[in-house]
């Protein structure tokens, strides 16, 4: 009987975490709306864009530039946009930090004149 609870749970658990983790993937967009944010995000008509253009609609740049240069082609693009790296910001809610460029926020300076017991580091 312990065995056989224990299945249960266990599956149980591995049913709502698959759950779970789809619905933090995110919807694919279509080919369509794909373009239409491409468009959106180079409003120049450049033929790359940098993680800072694509703030806000790609989840990880990262992992959307396969040959690591800092920018995106057009096909880089969609086919992040393929694998559902790519969201539309006014119905996904992606925050700033999503992008997954190795940003480090400055440390805080503690004052001078603060004697070394009463300093953050």
């Amino acid at each position: 009987m312990r065995m056989l609870c224990t299945i249960v749970g266990l599956a149980l658990c591995f049913s709502m975490g698959g759950a779970a983790f789809a619905a933090t993937k995110g919807t694919k967009l279509s080919s369509s709306q794909c373009s239409s944010i491409w468009d959106k995000v180079n409003a120049t008509g450049a033929a790359t864009i940098d993680a800072s253009q694509a703030q806000g609609y790609v989840t990880n740049f990262k992992a959307a530039d396969p040959d690591s240069d800092g920018t995106l082609t057009k096909a880089e693009f969609q086919a992040a946009c393929a694998k559902g790296l790519v969201q539309d910001s006014s119905s996904s809610g992606a925050a700033a930090g999503a992008s997954g460029a190795d940003e480090t926020p400055p440390a805080a300076e503690a004052p001078s004149d603060m004697p070394p017991s009463k300093k953050q580091y």
